[in-house]
């Protein structure tokens, strides 16, 4: 069974990195290369805005049975800016993953809608953030996220979740599935 991996790269370039991979190395030593992503959610001039960001700056995931020789591949073009080595992605880190960014880790990290009561507790969220509620550190409902602490690659990280509000559903109609 192919297992995932982690590139670390230079923040902001991880698309290229991306295409390089797909470009230079050998098609049968690598089966999936992702830059994962995530929908945003920001207020421009009293609308909201969905634009997609990437999930883990600097981080490039690959999927692979041959990490060995893709690793060597990797080493040889010089073009690389900065894999020293590349990391299995433990199980549990792979569970969260799929769980926001779908199976094959190809979709965005999506958006969340929630319901609140009258004094602005979440009483429902539709989405993602629901599998994370206990783990809140900050609300922000103005600017439409939420902070979760998630432990993630061996340490317990931050992670902003987009969010929007049963109001907002005029800007970003839930989609089915």
């Amino acid at each position: 069974m192919d297992q995932w991996y982690v590139l670390k790269t230079v923040p902001g370039r991880e698309q290229r990195a991306a295409d390089l991979v797909k470009r230079a190395v050998t098609l049968g030593l690598w089966e999936e290369c992702r830059v994962l992503r995530k929908i945003k959610v920001f207020r421009s001039g009293g609308a909201l805005h969905f634009p997609e960001d990437v999930l883990f700056p600097g981080y490039v995931f690959v999927r692979t049975d041959c990490p060995e020789a893709l690793e060597k591949e990797l080493r040889r073009s010089g073009d690389f800016p900065q894999f020293p080595s590349i990391t299995p992605v433990e199980p549990a880190d792979l569970t969260f993953l799929k769980n926001v960014c779908g199976r094959e880790l190809e979709q965005p990290m999506g958006v969340t809608r929630l319901t609140l009561d009258g004094d602005n507790r979440i009483v429902r969220a539709d989405g993602i953030l629901n599998r994370y509620l206990n783990r809140i550190i900050k609300l922000n409902l103005h600017k439409r996220f939420a902070l979760a602490q998630v432990e993630l690659f061996g340490r317990s990280q931050s992670v902003l979740f987009g969010i929007c509000l049963e109001q907002d559903d005029k800007f970003y109609p839930m989609r089915a599935g």
